[in-house]
């Protein structure tokens, strides 16, 4: 069973087997999320050559993968790219990579691989990563969803609406509450508040501002903080951008 995961790839060593279409989209996208990449090829894509000279994040290994240089290379890595098209080479690969305990992405096979590499999209509007995979069933089936998931989110006011009030909200909260404890159940309560969704179903922003800050100052006098709704409001308002745990690489 396969789960989904977010993983920060800066943190990611990535050795790409293979130097061709494949091999170069792969490289590509690990290396623009930050990853340090080293692809092993005897022969490399014009694109990857053009990466190679604008990054120091990428490396260029002219070397066969029976060579005992290879073993040293599957070690360094945390993820192996199995994308040649030479199924001997992508065997022996794939067998020293799972000798060795490391996490395998194989393009030429996706009911044997264990990192699978969805399609994904980011949408700015409302702060969310959306990503969609088939499993390699079909690639094409995979792209039009993804492509339906994000046109009905990026029309959907409602939720526009939503994450208007809700990036600014969680800056605030933790300003106000230090206790992580106490700050959960406030974003439950506006969660369920029907007088709230109703504003936010209604795409009515400055009537969700009103009812989110005076449940906040409601629930901050539970705790012993008097602060009224419109200080709660003014305080959400001066919130000027959501957090942001990552930038992206370039």
């Amino acid at each position: 069973m396969k789960i989904p995961l977010w993983i920060d790839a800066s943190k990611l060593n990535v050795l790409v087997v293979g130097g061709g279409r494949v091999g170069s989209r792969r490289a590509k996208m690990f290396l623009k999320a930050g990853a340090r990449v080293k692809v092993v090829s005897l022969e490399f894509s014009d694109e990857l050559v053009s990466l190679f000279r604008e990054s120091s994040r990428l490396e260029l290994i002219r070397l066969d993968v029976g060579k005992e240089e290879f073993k040293d290379l599957v070690e360094w890595a945390d993820i192996v790219v199995i994308a040649t098209s030479d199924p001997k080479a992508n065997a022996a690969a794939k067998a020293l990579a799972r000798e060795r305990r490391k996490l395998v992405n194989d393009a030429t096979d996706a009911a044997d691989t264990d990192v699978v590499v969805p399609y994904f999209t980011w949408i700015d509007e409302l702060g969310v990563s959306v990503a969609v995979t088939s499993e390699g069933r079909s690639g094409v089936v995979a792209r039009k969803v993804l492509e339906r998931v994000v046109n009905f989110l990026r029309t959907a006011c409602e939720l526009k609406t939503l994450y208007e009030i809700m990036w600014r909200v969680k800056p605030v909260l933790k300003r106000l509450i230090p206790k992580a404890g106490n700050r959960i159940p406030i974003y439950y309560m506006l969660a369920e508040d029907e007088a709230f969704n109703k504003c936010v179903s209604e795409c009515d922003v400055s009537c969700a501002f009103k009812r989110a800050s005076f449940l906040i100052s409601s629930k901050l006098l539970e705790l012993g903080v008097k602060m009224e709704a419109e200080e709660i409001e003014r305080l959400l308002k001066s919130v000027k951008k959501p957090i942001i745990p990552y930038e992206e690489q370039g």
